[in-house]
């Protein structure tokens, strides 16, 4: 995960607001604020798309894996831009791609992947994807290239 991807990779992006709490002693946005940035991005498209009921829904999505490449540093008062995308659904498990750009750059300041694993609620175990959410899920995939 050491390229920066271009912005043309992604077709989903999810604004970012920072606010002053976000940035780290030195005046960049800490490493562990993008990894949420990250998470807020993948959440908000399941809520917002796929209308998935993060809270009380019949399955839950858990994050089992989290990595992150940095190339800038932005900070308080950027507005930045999260691209959100798909490079792997496997029975119960989605594996993103995302990258943090400022608006109108082609060069990400941020490159990460997420995966996650969704189980069902009452029992704890992981179940496959359900079709509907594979559906919209894949309307992000990337190139294998990206």
């Amino acid at each position: 995960m050491t390229e920066s991807p271009n912005r043309n990779a992604f077709s989903h992006f999810h604004p970012i607001l920072t606010r002053p709490l976000d940035n780290d002693h030195n005046g960049h946005i800490a490493g562990a604020t993008v990894h949420g940035f990250f998470e807020i991005a993948i959440q908000a498209f399941l809520l917002e798309q796929a209308e998935f009921d993060l809270r009380e829904g019949e399955l839950a999505a858990f994050v089992v894996s989290s990595a992150a490449d940095f190339f800038a540093l932005p900070g308080f008062p950027d507005v930045l831009e999260v691209g959100l995308g798909v490079t792997r659904l496997a029975g119960s498990t989605v594996e993103y791609r995302l990258a943090l750009y400022r608006p109108g750059e082609t060069e990400a300041c941020a490159v990460g992947a997420v995966v996650q694993v969704f189980i069902e609620r009452a029992s704890g175990r992981p179940v496959p994807l359900p079709m509907a959410l594979q559906v919209i899920l894949c309307s992000l995939k990337l190139n294998p290239q990206t």
